[in-house]
């Protein structure tokens, strides 16, 4: 009886908090993919501010959402690593919804010209956070190392970005898009295995077994201690 009553309590087992959070991380970038274009190339260029600001407005409160919701995820590996990391990407989406801001106070191209000078600014926040946070997908166990390094090349991607529009800012030369890979790739793995530790160390090597976790001698074919007395 012991058996039949157990199944049914392990089938309703709740989800772990660290899967939870990696769902909820998942989620929200991947709102932010399907959100940034129509914001970001097609509201704001074109002049419709006010929808331009809500919809930047909604970004910046999914980038804290993904910022807090990474901690107990990519915690493993590196509890200071992993609040610095969500440290800076709060404080971009706070400075991306000061940019917003900007739209409001006037509807016209004035206002997206100086929204994309503070987005500008923000973006060196964004890039050593994507930095740090591909160090922290390299050392967390349970995530892949190519996935770590995805995400940092993204981050370097937005550093030279920050880098060219301060030296040569009519060049018009921008390689950060290549960091939506990146982070397309973190969401896909945050929905799909995000928290759900695997047991690997940041080596690559699984960690051993517990002693606990070891059946009995008997149930190994070895006598139990005391069983010849």
């Amino acid at each position: 009886m012991s058996v039949l009553t157990s199944t049914p309590e392990r089938a309703r087992a709740p989800i772990p908090p660290a899967r939870g959070a990696a769902i909820a991380a998942g989620a929200a970038l991947a709102a932010m993919a399907a959100l940034a274009p129509p914001v970001l190339l097609v509201a704001i260029p074109h002049g419709l501010a006010a929808l331009g600001a809500i919809g930047a407005l909604v970004i910046a409160a999914l980038d804290a959402i993904v910022a807090l919701a990474l901690v107990p995820v990519l915690e493993p590996g590196g509890r200071v690593l992993a609040q610095t990391t969500a440290a800076l990407r709060v404080a971009y989406a706070a400075v991306f919804a000061v940019a917003a801001s900007e739209l409001l106070a006037s509807d016209d191209l004035a206002a997206a010209a100086r929204f994309d000078r503070v987005w500008d600014a923000a973006l060196f926040l964004f890039g050593v956070h994507l930095v740090l946070l591909g160090v922290l997908v390299w050392r967390a166990p349970g995530a892949p190392r190519w996935l770590g390094a995805l995400v940092g090349i993204g981050g370097l991607a937005y550093l030279a970005d920050t880098v060219i529009a301060a030296v040569a800012p009519a060049s018009g030369v921008s390689v950060g898009a290549v960091s939506a890979v990146g982070e397309i790739a973190l969401a896909v793995w945050l929905l799909a295995r995000g928290g759900r530790g695997s047991g690997r160390r940041g080596d690559g090597r699984r960690s051993p077994a517990p002693d606990a976790a070891r059946p009995p001698a008997a149930m190994r074919g070895g006598a139990a201690p005391g069983a010849e007395e």
